[in-house]
């Protein structure tokens, strides 16, 4: 087993494993076949051994990752939902001071100018139908989809990309993200 230990190339399949003993550990004969496959069975509870601790740790990590995530993402929603409990209450005040306001308050340009680069960094090859991209847009501020709040926020949108021309291009119906 010392000299089995100090070799660095030592075969991973069975076959080549026995070759390998005969010729380098000058394992022969009847005596040498059962010092051979013990070692090998040696070898594989070992192995396997490794493989379930790796597949236990992979899915602590997997379980660790998914809590994490929805953590974070009941952080966001609570965030969303006291944001939107302020822009409210400032809807409800400029609607009875007469002004005219949706029922629903728009995010910042920088904000969605973030999400846009989020969801485009994701998306294959960095780029994205304008269509999909105020869907996605939509979906990540939890925004109704009637008519006049799609036609506000694709303003919002073709603003946004075209505030920011050195990472945003636009062709015809596809927005790219370059650098």
């Amino acid at each position: 087993m010392d000299q089995l230990a100090m070799c660095e190339n030592v075969p991973r399949k069975e076959k080549q494993f026995r070759n390998f003993t005969v010729n380098s550990l000058k394992l022969r004969g009847p005596s040498g076949e059962k010092v051979k496959g013990e070692i090998w069975a040696l070898l594989a509870k070992a192995r396997d051994d490794e493989k379930k601790i790796r597949e236990e740790q992979e899915k602590k990590d997997k379980e660790a990752k998914l809590a994490a995530q929805k953590q974070n993402e009941a952080a966001q929603a609570s965030k969303k939902s006291n944001s939107k409990t302020v822009s409210d209450s400032d809807d409800e005040s400029n609607s009875s001071s007469g002004s005219e306001t949706s029922a629903q308050a728009l995010p910042s340009e920088k904000a969605v100018t973030k999400v846009i680069k989020k969801a485009l960094k994701k998306s294959s090859n960095k780029q994205m139908k304008f269509k999909a991209l105020r869907k996605q847009v939509q979906h990540s501020f939890s925004l109704k989809a009637d008519k006049e709040g799609k036609k506000k926020l694709k303003c919002l949108l073709q603003q946004c990309v075209d505030s920011n021309p050195e990472k945003l291009v636009m062709n015809g119906k596809i927005v790219t993200l370059t650098k």
